[in-house]
């Protein structure tokens, strides 16, 4: 299955590691830009879910991006900028050899926070 045009920007965001002196890890800043990727954005379902007792819109779908190193490091607690909004990243399949690229799972709730 080809993956289509990776005609999206997509911006990966990681929260920073915070150390004390010690060098012990003691939590997690913010969101910071790590890279950029090409990418293919595939909508696949829109939802409502309860969320802090309030129906949320969720948006969901497939980001595939083009294997490398950066993508690679790509995990679960990251986010991906994307269209304008950000996404939480729910997924990372295995890279595909067949087609260069890994897909995302990924998710965003609509209209804000």
């Amino acid at each position: 299955m080809a993956a289509g045009p990776l005609d999206q920007r997509a911006q990966f965001l990681r929260r920073a590691i915070i150390k004390d002196e010690d060098d012990q890890v003691v939590g997690r800043g913010d969101y910071e830009p790590t890279f950029t990727r090409r990418a293919n954005f595939r909508p696949l379902s829109v939802r409502e879910a309860a969320q802090g007792g309030a129906a949320q819109n969720v948006a969901s779908g497939v980001l595939t991006v083009r294997d490398g190193p950066q993508a690679r490091t790509i995990v679960n607690g990251d986010r991906v900028q994307l269209l304008g909004r950000d996404f939480n990243i729910d997924g990372v399949a295995l890279p595909d050899r067949s087609t260069g690229t890994i897909a995302l799972n990924i998710s965003s709730t609509l209209g804000g926070e």
